[in-house]
């Protein structure tokens, strides 16, 4: 589906079809933008170790942490000069090799840090490395840049199979406008069920957190 087709998908939906529109273009499509993220993040809907900007990195010689592309959400696969590096956590090395902050050589593991506020996403390396090398990733993302109401023909990132179900999310979002011809609490509510059902809850920070730190835990760092 095009922007333009679920433009006028919403407005038959609703029944918005006269002007003045109580949604305007420019919030459906700011909807629909949310909608993508919000599946991406729920579901993993984008895997990509292909795009250059977001899955190629260099790193250089004592410099252990790196921005990632604000569109990264998870690390799938990381190889640092072909050799396939695994996942920790701040938590399993405090615990298992007390002074790893302080260690340079090879890199042995990484640490994947998410956006928070105004920081983006940063990859972190567990030994700070003393050569350059280049980095391979496959990551679950969201969106490389949004949609816009002026560009009609744009087709949200995510598959076309999941392009009716983002539409739950659109009602959703529209129907608790605050507004006396447009709030809706349970048609609201409604659609987020729908939109749940189809792309999971939305864990907070929190459970990320904790599903990050029950990964299987690393052999202690020799020093």
């Amino acid at each position: 589906m095009k922007v333009e087709d679920f433009i006028q998908e919403f407005r038959s939906t609703v029944m918005d079809n006269e002007v003045p529109y109580f949604w305007t273009s420019e919030n459906i499509v700011r909807y629909l933008n949310e909608a993508v993220q919000e599946a991406c993040e729920r579901a993993k809907l984008i895997e990509d170790r292909s795009t250059p900007s977001v899955c190629s990195l260099l790193i250089e010689p004592g410099v252990s942490t790196y921005n990632l592309h604000p569109s990264v959400l998870e690390i799938k696969r990381l190889t640092l000069n072909g050799q396939k590096l695994e996942e920790t956590s701040v938590d399993e090395l405090d615990e298992d090799s007390p002074g790893w902050e302080l260690l340079s050589g090879k890199p042995s593991h990484f640490i994947f840090e998410q956006a928070s506020g105004a920081q983006p996403p940063r990859l972190r390396f567990v030994r700070s490395p003393v050569s350059a090398g280049s980095v391979a990733l496959t990551v679950f993302r969201g969106a490389l840049k949004p949609l816009s109401a002026d560009v009609d023909a744009a087709k949200p990132e995510v598959h076309e199979r999941f392009h009716e179900r983002l539409m739950d999310w659109v009602l959703h979002r529209a129907y608790l406008k605050q507004d006396a011809d447009t709030f809706d609490p349970s048609k609201a509510a409604q659609s987020l069920a729908l939109f749940v059902q189809a792309f999971g809850e939305r864990p907070d920070a929190n459970v990320q957190r904790k599903h990050r730190d029950r990964r299987p835990p690393v052999v202690a760092i020799n020093w």
